[in-house]
């Protein structure tokens, strides 16, 4: 550079660094100096190094102030380029990752050698090898030479918890022939690749380091663009996330908006956002301890909001613990802006040496889901007067997630098949049924019917207590509410029943037929997917199971119930322990439920008290009476079924004493028959059906 270059700034982050490299070239100058007169200053006395180094003062003393002046003239260039708004690399790396100038200096060094050019202590071919066993010390020697600090202060800014290091922007390697134990003189210093990438002008986040697991933001979307029942949880999580001492848990529903306030809030702070999705991060160890360095480094380098996504399905499954460490430490050691998106408390979440400041995103109120419908409805788009949107907020509780997904869905399907006109009821309510069966995920399936009320064959005595169970669905909010009972009830505001008795007498017809009457999806669950043998999992999806169900305004069914509602038993082992925890969670869920769950079994003597004693109807579906099976043999044959002149239910009735599923099952036997045989279908069809039905439910016919 001439004399007159310091008056001007810099115009680009390259002129710095070249800067940067002349001052590298001077300090080993400087070095070699002091090594033409002393090669091995540890065997030189102290007295003798000051009578050596005299000998080349007059070197010495030129190569230090020319390392003053380029010192003097970097830092006023520097000055100028942040006045005239340029952006320098390295000044943005000094101001978020808050390097002293001792760091810059280092950091330099190392952009130096590795862009070439410059001397190398790792090229053993070189003459300038002689005594440099590592380029850790060398760095230090080339900082101390000049006496401006000691060598012990150098070392301290390559230490594990230095700025440097902690940031991923410099690592250390072994040198030839050392593991990864090395001791430090045997140990290589090395800047990392992105930061090289970095300094060069590289700014954006490349896709190596995202993947498919982060997504990075320049300028997120601000809380204006939010509908919100609680509008102020964006300034509290904004004044949470200043504090880089502080770990902001936002806690709630899939789909209620945790990420967009995260979002909103860092841009409240003037900080594009870094979202990681921790459920897709990989969990081997060697490979999961490089890809958080690099999304931490990344986050720093943009000076970005840490958002980790998900993160209580990190490492969740039973044998994971031990990668906890990889990321509790990591936050520890971190001075980023983090804030954490979950559902529940992460079991981790003790381990981090910092202050949590937890908020509670809630489910989006009826009036919300009512506007966040009308904003993302095309307005091209006509939904049926029938389906208003009303309507479908009352009969179906969406996640704000759920109505902007189900409306894109809709607004496609109006351009390929609708084409600006109405789309029909049972679209809408498909595309929305969908997204209710994907917030349950695998844990249940819906149940619908084409049956209705006069297709129902049972006593009056069971349809008076269905009845009752319809009536209390339909007006128990007036009841709770306008009538003051809710205030007497600590809890048990919800609708439970059970329904026993022996199979095929139509205790899930009744539940479908009830869900259909109260416009509201019933969903089965599967207990083969909800119990299992890991401790703790049973308990997380009935958890999900339940959190959903209230969410979406859904009717569970527990189908054969006494599989997972049965007896606690006495404490003999660990296994009965861990059991009876799984019944006493169930106990504590279905109490605070508010939803209905309707539970179905085959033998209500198996069914654990405690239930029974909290649950509001219990209906006994009894084995039907000849009557009632004369009349279930009729009432379930398809009008369009031509039947023989000799065909005769009374007799059928008498001889199988069959509920009326298996009934159901005969009669599509005795058809499946006649169809082949190309018959109408006739007493002996019928007969035939029946006997191989009654059959198999164990009995001679």
């Amino acid at each position: 550079m001439t004399d007159d270059d310091d008056v001007f700034g810099y115009q680009d982050g390259s002129e710095q660094l070249a800067d940067y490299a002349e001052r590298f070239g001077l300090l080993v100058d400087r070095l070699r100096t002091i090594r033409s007169v002393m090669p091995d200053a540890a065997v030189i006395p102290d007295r003798a190094k000051e009578e050596l180094l005299e000998t080349v003062s007059t070197e010495l003393g030129q190569l230090n102030r020319r390392i003053g002046d380029l010192d003097d003239a970097i830092a006023r260039r520097a000055d100028v380029s942040k006045q005239l708004g340029v952006v320098l690399p390295l000044e943005l790396l000094r101001e978020r990752v808050e390097l002293s100038q001792l760091d810059i200096e280092l950091l330099t060094m190392l952009y130096a050698l590795e862009s070439g050019g410059a001397y190398n202590p790792y090229d053993t071919r070189s003459d300038d090898h002689d005594n440099v066993s590592s380029d850790v010390l060398f760095f230090v020697a080339l900082i101390a030479a000049g006496d401006r600090i000691n060598a012990d202060t150098a070392r301290m800014r390559l230490s594990s918890d230095a700025p440097l290091v902690v940031s991923g922007l410099i690592h250390f390697a072994p040198a030839p022939g050392w593991g990864t134990d090395a001791p430090l003189r045997h140990k290589r210093l090395r800047i990392a690749d992105r930061t090289l990438e970095f300094l060069s002008g590289s700014a954006a986040p490349p896709r190596s380091v995202l993947g498919t697991m982060a997504t990075y933001l320049a300028e997120p979307p601000g809380a204006e663009t939010l509908l919100l029942d609680d509008p102020e949880i964006v300034g509290r999580a904004a004044r949470a996330l200043s504090v880089s001492d502080q770990l902001v848990v936002l806690r709630g529903a899939s789909g209620t908006g945790r990420k967009s306030i995260a979002a909103a809030a860092a841009r409240q702070l003037g900080r594009g956002v870094l979202l990681v999705e921790l459920s897709r991060i990989t969990l081997d160890p060697g490979e999961l301890a490089r890809t958080l360095l690099s999304l931490f480094r990344e986050a720093q380098l943009q000076a970005a909001v840490l958002v980790l996504d998900r993160a209580d399905e990190f490492a969740d499954h039973e044998g994971q613990s031990f990668l906890w460490p990889l990321l509790t430490e990591r936050l520890a050691r971190s001075r980023l802006h983090v804030a954490l998106v979950c559902e529940h408390t992460p079991a981790w979440l003790p381990r981090v040496p910092r202050v949590l400041v937890e908020l509670q995103v809630p489910f989006p109120s009826p009036q919300i889901q009512h506007r966040i419908w009308v904003r993302n409805l095309p307005p091209h788009l006509h939904l049926d007067p029938e389906l208003s949107i009303e309507k479908l907020v009352k009969t179906y509780s969406l996640s704000c997630a759920s109505i902007i997904g189900t409306t894109d869905e809709l607004s496609r399907f109006d351009r390929i098949h609708a084409r600006g006109g109405r789309i029909d009821n049972a679209t809408v309510l498909d595309v929305v049924r969908r997204r209710l069966a994907h917030q349950l995920g695998e844990l249940a399936e819906p149940v619908r019917t084409t049956l209705d009320w006069r297709d129902v064959i049972l006593s009056e005595e069971i349809m008076d207590r269905v009845i009752e169970f319809l009536n209390f669905a339909r007006h128990r909010e007036s009841v709770m509410a306008d009538m003051g009972f809710g205030r007497k009830l600590a809890y048990g505001r919800g609708l439970s029943a059970l329904f026993s008795g022996p199979p095929g007498t139509g205790k899930t017809m009744i539940c479908s037929l009830l869900a259909k009457e109260l416009g509201m999806e019933l969903y089965r669950i599967d207990l083969s997917q909800v119990v299992n043998k890991y401790i703790g999992e049973t308990e997380k999806n009935l958890g999900k199971v339940f959190d959903e169900a209230s969410r979406g305004q859904v009717i569970l069914l527990f189908d054969e119930a006494d599989s997972i509602f049965a007896k606690r038993t006495e404490v003999k082992s660990s296994h009965d322990r861990y059991a009876n925890l799984e019944v006493n969670y169930l106990l504590q869920r279905m109490e605070g439920h508010e939803g209905i769950v309707v539970m179905t079994t085959n033998s209500e003597n198996s069914i654990d008290r405690a239930f029974l004693r909290r649950i509001r109807f219990r209906v006994r579906f009894p084995a039907p009476t000849q009557a009632d099976r004369e009349r279930l043999w009729r009432g379930m044959v398809p009008k369009e079924v031509v039947l023989g002149a000799d065909v005769d239910f009374s007799v059928l009735a008498e001889r199988f004493p069959m509920p009326g599923g298996n009934i159901m099952n005969a009669l599509v036997r005795a058809a499946t028959s006649a169809t082949a045989g190309g018959q109408n279908v006739e007493q002996r069809h019928l007969v035939w059906a029946a006997e191989l039905e009654y059959s198999e439910m164990g009995f001679l016919a």
